[in-house]
């Protein structure tokens, strides 16, 4: 932040059903579907994300950091059950929160992002397997968001904008990953979001706009 640097954590508080972080630094809190804080010293100061983190399997990764540490919570480093199991599971919000909004059903799995400041929504199924969107709502780019049939849960959509239409149905992915070091093609941009429930984005910007 500036050239102050900030270490986070949970609150333990949530925020229309989804997380808000911490600053140990100036206790401010932080949301996680804004970016920016929501309380505290740094109130309204923003975040800037950056597309670099990946999702994957535990075996993938350690062939590729042999030397990765674990981290262990009370002698424990592998939890058999996830206490989430029920909930992504149903159809039922957290707390049964409820949202005017129903140009989706609350539980649709979507991936949420911004571009030039305004907040998007695309419905997983809408590009299973690859698809390149073009809408007048990005600006009359083009859209190459893409995720695999039959994704895991730990899996994670990517996407870019792009300058034209380039990509086919069941284009492989895995070198546009960070981890692979390789550099975008030329006119590339990654596009910052993550996957999440409708109810939980729409529920912070009502102003989003539907890519269907």
């Amino acid at each position: 932040m500036g050239d102050r640097e900030l270490s986070f954590e949970a609150s333990g508080a949530l925020w229309n059903a989804s997380l808000v972080m911490r600053d140990r630094e100036t206790d401010s809190w932080w949301s996680i579907m804004t970016s920016s804080s929501i309380g505290g010293p740094l109130e309204d100061q923003d975040l800037v994300e950056l597309p670099a983190s990946e999702k994957t399997t535990w075996k993938d990764w350690r062939a590729r950091h042999p030397e990765t540490k674990v981290l262990s919570v009370g002698g424990v480093e592998h939890v058999t059950k996830n206490p989430y199991d029920n909930y992504f599971s149903n159809e039922e919000t957290f707390r049964n929160l409820e949202v005017s909004d129903r140009r989706l059903p609350p539980k649709t799995p979507i991936f949420a992002f911004w571009v030039d400041g305004h907040a998007f929504a695309v419905p997983h199924s809408r590009f299973l397997g690859g698809k390149l969107l073009s809408s007048k709502k990005l600006g009359g780019r083009w859209l190459l968001v893409f995720r695999n049939d039959g994704a895991a849960i730990f899996e994670s959509t990517r996407a870019f904008l792009v300058p034209s239409a380039e990509i086919r149905r069941g284009t492989d992915p895995k070198p546009l990953l960070p981890s692979t070091g390789a550099p975008l093609p030329d006119g590339y941009e990654a596009v910052t979001g993550f996957d999440t429930f409708w109810y939980n984005w729409v529920s912070v910007h009502p102003d989003t706009r539907l890519l269907k």
